[in-house]
């Protein structure tokens, strides 16, 4: 899914660089609704797209459980 808004892309990719373990716990936050220090500036709309995206980023590195 392409990013449209420049303030959900430079926010995803912030959130990116600090590695798979801490983007995990973000989108555990975002789904929880939790507003957090790097996304205050967004609205719940644009959270929703940085929690879509970094669902979207992490869905390869998602362990299965059936493997």
């Amino acid at each position: 899914m392409a990013v449209a808004n420049s303030s959900v892309e430079q926010c995803v990719e912030s959130l990116c660089q600090h590695g798979c373990v801490r983007v995990s716990a973000y989108i555990a936050l975002l789904r929880a609704g939790e507003v957090f220090a790097e996304v205050a500036h967004l609205s719940v709309h644009e959270r929703q797209m940085v929690l879509d995206e970094l669902v979207d980023t992490m869905a390869p590195y998602e362990i299965k459980g059936d493997d």
